[in-house]
């Protein structure tokens, strides 16, 4: 085949193109290192105990490296890609390429002129997502990236807005400039971080002007879940559409909707009107919804990963390893040709991370964002039962009872079950001060009301002295007298001195004060739960990363 000629006038438009994307990917890692540093300055003085502090800094430091080893595999597939694509180039249009001693690419030979005409005729991110889409083996790693990146936006929506951790567009755009493992551990250690929400003290011109353009919605306002559920419809109708478009004209605008679909529920909470959400009167009145929520997305993400998974199995033809690039990939024909005769349909799936860079870019990926997955699983030591309830629609509930304290035994057998719930009705409320402030004085120990006693103290005597014992002579024993319980106390002004009605009764908040309360986050202070783990894994290993996403992430949200 005779060499294409080079273009006259190369463009220098898609040169800017490739330094923008390198430049962004730098900016987004400074502000995201920005507002890590701002949610460690605004920790508060109950975050600073020595042993908070110390498992702190051991997570920090475990995620810390994750992301950065995430960073290398992303830089280093990236780095293979590049010099793979200017080989094919040039060896189509007759330019020398040449390699070093260990077979390495050499940059003697590369000028300015024929990277603008490279850069010109190639469009490189089109290329990597193309090869990866036009076969089922390929697109089984691919898609599973796609499905996670969903389940990871829901947490940054909810987990974000609830510990209004900065900069949450970062680490969005970021999932897809560099790859999605990165982003995802630089957010757990903002998790990490920002135990509890912060305030906004640094606002830059930029911020201000989005404040005055799309308010700031109030706490505990979330959007009405039928919004989002038709955006994951989207999400995963577009799923679908891609593979059938590689190789067709509509495979640009089939990538292009996807990735703007995919960061439509972190805008959609920004740019909607207050009126098209709720306000929560509790903060934990939406986990239901929530649920539900990765529901739909376990489901879907179980359903395409299955399609795909059978079309990769049934895809055996021979050469289906080969793509564009494969002129200049150093495959041995032979030994190929055997090992695709031999091998089984699963291990072509796994070895096809040996295809091509941008393959091997998204399996290790995938393998990075899933041993990621398992170890904050274990971390934050979640309930088993949260993560099946977040991939299970219809797993059951344990019913849970409200037992008595475990000194009283046998008081339903005596009958104080009824007499208590009496004496609290008997009890009349006292009314609260003009304040509106109360508080109560805690007594050491288990405390029990007087009645209760009482009637606890008649029916133990009935039944263990029916009569009378004889008088010995003597002086009389002398009877120890028990201490009288701290007297509750009412309001600020009863503490004080000042004469007053009110009573014992405890503060409790208005609705509109609950609607306001946010929910902290502190972590658990045992040993690691690899239960948790072992769960995320095995579904992760079963259903693929969407669902493990979805288990783990349903199971965040619902704080424990």
């Amino acid at each position: 085949m005779a060499p294409i000629a080079l273009e006259s006038e190369p463009r220098y438009l898609p040169l800017v193109l490739a330094g923008s994307h390198i430049a962004l990917s730098f900016y987004l890692i400074y502000i995201i290192g920005l507002g890590l540093y701002r949610s460690y300055a605004q920790l508060g003085p109950a975050q600073d105990t020595r042993g908070r502090t110390s498992q702190r800094q051991k997570l920090v430091t475990v995620f810390g490296s994750l992301s950065l080893l995430s960073l290398a595999s992303a830089i280093e597939s990236g780095l293979d890609y590049l010099a793979l694509s200017y080989k094919v180039w040039a060896s189509e249009r007759g330019i020398p390429v040449l390699q070093t001693l260990s077979g390495g690419f050499s940059l003697k030979n590369l000028t300015p002129e024929h990277v603008c005409a490279w850069l010109n005729d190639t469009p490189l991110a089109l290329d990597a997502l193309e090869i990866v889409a036009e076969k089922a083996r390929r697109l089984w790693w691919g898609q599973q990236l796609d499905l996670a990146t969903l389940s990871w936006t829901m947490l940054l929506v909810v987990q974000g807005r609830r510990r209004k951790i900065p900069f949450l567009w970062a680490y969005a755009l970021l999932a897809h400039l560099v790859n999605l493992a990165f982003a995802q551990n630089l957010f757990y250690v903002a998790m990490l971080l920002t135990p509890v929400p912060i305030g906004n003290t640094h606002m830059s011109r930029l911020s201000k002007l989005l404040a005055r353009a799309f308010p700031p919605k109030p706490t505990n306002w979330f959007p009405k879940p039928a919004f989002v559920h038709v955006l994951l419809v989207l999400n995963y109708a577009v799923m679908l559409w891609v593979p059938r478009a590689a190789g067709t004209i509509h495979f640009p605008t089939a990538v292009a909707i996807s990735k703007a679909l995919s960061l439509a529920p972190l805008l959609l909470p920004a740019i909607i009107p207050q009126s098209w959400g709720k306000i929560q009167a509790e903060p934990h009145d939406n986990h239901g919804s929530l649920t539900k929520l990765f529901n739909v997305m376990s489901v879907a993400s179980l359903l395409l990963h299955g399609k795909t998974s059978i079309a990769a199995l049934w895809d055996n033809l021979p050469g289906s390893y080969k793509h564009r690039h494969s002129v200049r990939i150093p495959f041995d024909i032979e030994k190929r040709s055997a090992w695709e005769r031999s091998t089984t349909a699963m291990e072509k799936i796994l070895g096809s991370m040996t295809d091509h860079p941008a393959v091997a870019a998204a399996g290790k990926d995938v393998l990075l964002c899933a041993f990621s997955l398992g170890i904050w699983a274990a971390v934050r030591a979640l309930d088993v039962d949260h993560m099946l309830k977040a991939v299970t629609p219809f797993y059951g509930k344990k019913s849970e009872r409200k037992a008595l304290p475990p000194s009283y035994p046998k008081a339903a057998e005596m009958g104080i079950t009824e007499l208590a719930e009496s004496i609290s009705e008997s009890e009349p409320s006292r009314p609260s001060s003009s304040s509106g402030l109360t508080m109560k004085l805690r007594d050491r120990g288990k405390h029990v009301s007087s009645k209760l006693a009482e009637a606890l103290t008649a029916n133990g005597n009935a039944d263990t002295s029916p009569k009378e014992a004889p008088r010995r002579r003597g002086r009389p024993r002398k009877i120890k007298q028990e201490p009288t319980p701290e007297r509750e106390l009412g309001t600020i002004d009863e503490v004080a001195g000042v004469p007053d009605a009110v009573g014992d009764s405890t503060y409790e908040p208005t609705p509109a004060v609950r609607a306001q309360v946010v929910e902290g986050d502190v972590l658990p202070n045992d040993e690691f739960d690899w239960e948790s783990a072992a769960l995320a894994w095995g579904l992760t290993a079963l259903g693929g990363l969407g669902v493990g996403s979805s288990a783990v992430y349903g199971a965040e949200c619902v704080p424990r």
